[in-house]
């Protein structure tokens, strides 16, 4: 009588019979979201019932009430009128900022007598509170929106700037070499080498400069300001009115989510290439 060679069940290892089901991407997704979701309506029902419960709301509000003021600010305007001051000083502010870091933290790490003659100047005006500026700004631009736009522009400027130079330092001094053996011009040096080789640098300095920009020109405006997010925030607390502080904040963060995703897209779009010879280097591999 002879045995059969087949397998059985039993003899297979565990590992192998029961192999894991991997998740698609975007279930992982869905799920992370239910559960953000989640997370902010327990929240949110948890600060509801506390309040006038556990502690007084007129140090946190109720979220009914933050919702009914948010609501109100949208019917009548007060929310697009603010907003739209306060995103466009810190565009401006950001942009006046982030190409005036880009410039000089490539000329000085690209021209090494500049940068060892303005390092100290730099670094003391990098040193320096930017609060300790406002009372100058606000003599020199008043209240309007050049006041904001300089004051977000000088904390923008010096994260993009170290971030740069750094950047420009980082590239390689063969690289830099072998492409001037093979006669590449000055210009070809920064434009195909040089700034492709930053480019990770820069990205980074921007996308963390974004929230900066932001809280600059909020810090203005609740300085001195008759309009924007930061005057409603001002103005609200003032009158210890908790829930418009808050409906206030809301908007803030937004408006930072908005701007930061659309960093992100610009970025990444920015940075396909170098995406793209990474994916082309591990099929090699």
């Amino acid at each position: 009588m002879t045995s059969s060679t087949a397998p059985r069940a039993a003899d297979t290892p565990d590992h192998l019979a029961r192999a894991p089901v991997r998740k698609s991407r975007q279930r992982i997704r869905l799920e992370n979201l239910a559960w953000q979701i989640a997370i902010a309506v327990v929240l949110l029902g948890l600060w509801e019932y506390a309040s006038e419960r556990w502690i007084s709301a007129l140090l946190v509000s109720k979220p009914s009430r933050i919702a009914q003021t948010m609501w109100e600010w949208t019917v009548d305007g007060t929310y697009l009128r603010n907003i739209w001051v306060t995103l466009k000083a810190t565009l401006m502010g950001f942009a006046a900022g982030a190409i005036g870091g880009m410039l000089l933290g490539y000329i000085t790490a690209t021209w090494r007598r500049v940068g060892e003659v303005l390092e100290p100047y730099v670094t003391a005006f990098y040193t320096l509170p930017r609060l300790a500026l406002a009372p100058l700004f606000l003599m020199w631009f008043g209240l309007g929106m050049e006041f904001r736009v300089v004051f977000a522009a000088t904390i923008v400027f010096f994260l993009v700037y170290y971030n740069t130079y750094f950047g420009v330092r980082e590239v390689s001094n063969e690289l830099l070499a072998a492409v001037r053996i093979m006669g590449a011009s000055r210009m070809q040096l920064a434009l195909r080498v040089v700034i492709p080789s930053a480019l990770v640098w820069v990205a980074a300095g921007l996308k963390i400069s974004v929230p900066y920009a932001l809280v600059g020109v909020v810090v203005a405006e609740m300085l001195a300001a008759d309009e924007g997010v930061g005057f409603l925030l001002s103005k609200s607390a003032s009158q210890f009115a908790t829930y418009g502080t808050f409906a206030a904040i809301a908007a803030l963060l937004v408006m930072a989510l908005l701007i930061d995703w659309l960093l992100n897209l610009l970025t990444r779009r920015a940075l396909r290439w170098r995406t793209a010879g990474s994916a082309g280097q591990q099929q090699q591999q």
